[in-house]
C-alpha cells in the first residue's frame, strides 16, 4: 500500500511539474487554478482508492440536487 501512495504522489508531481511551468510562462492563471483543483481531486480520489477509504458515490449527489425539480415536473 505504501508503494501505491508513493507513486501517485509522484505522478501527481510529474503532472504538475509538465504542466505548470507552461501555464505560468504564458500567464495562463485562471487555467492554472482549474487544472490545480482538477488534479488535488483527482489525487484526493486516487489515493482514497489506494487506502481501502469509502468514496462517495456522485449520482446520490445528483439525484439529491434534481430529485426535488423532477418531483416538481413529473409529479406522480
Amino acid at each position: 500500500m505504501f508503494w501505491h501512495v508513493l507513486l501517485i504522489l509522484l505522478a501527481g508531481a510529474g503532472i504538475a511539474l509538465y504542466e505548470v511551468p507552461k501555464l505560468t510562462r504564458q500567464k495562463m492563471w485562471r487555467e492554472l487554478v482549474a487544472f490545480s483543483g482538477f488534479l488535488l481531486i483527482g489525487l484526493a480520489f486516487a489515493l482514497a482508492l489506494a487506502l481501502g477509504l469509502p468514496i462517495p458515490n456522485p449520482t446520490r449527489a445528483v439525484e439529491y440536487i434534481f430529485g426535488p425539480l423532477s418531483r416538481l415536473m413529473y409529479p406522480h
